[in-house]
């Protein structure tokens, strides 16, 4: 890892088996493995060493909601490919029936289970 990059990410959801549904394929399109599972939790690793850990919420927080608009992590944003490719996870995501929040020429925006934003731009 290079000084400055980020190291991981900890993402703590409200139903760790709904979004490893989601998160499993979307990981691997974006050259994520999976490198770690364990009760409560499964971490994805990029070849970078950037890496992403999914844990369950504990029971007394389960009522807890995201909001994007008040304090705290608005969204995750990746590096895609091109156009194309913009294109193909878009029409994934709607056979998959994901809510599609935002499509520009060279961004694409939705939500994952829990509510919180994920971007992919087009390089």
């Amino acid at each position: 890892m290079e000084f400055g990059q980020v190291h991981h990410i900890e993402y703590y959801v409200n139903d760790l088996e709904k979004s490893n549904l989601f998160w499993d394929w979307f990981m691997q399109i974006l050259s994520y493995k999976k490198v770690a599972e364990w009760q409560g939790g499964v971490s994805w690793e990029h070849k970078t060493g950037t890496y992403l850990c999914f844990v369950q919420v504990e029971k007394e927080f389960l009522k807890a909601k995201n909001s994007r608009q008040g304090n705290g992590l608005n969204h995750i944003a990746f590096s895609g490919g091109g156009i194309e490719q913009l294109d193909n996870l878009q029409s994934e995501l709607e056979t998959r029936k994901v809510k599609i929040l935002k499509r520009d020429e060279k961004y694409l925006c939705f939500e994952d289970p829990n509510q919180f934003a994920v971007e992919v731009y087009a390089q």
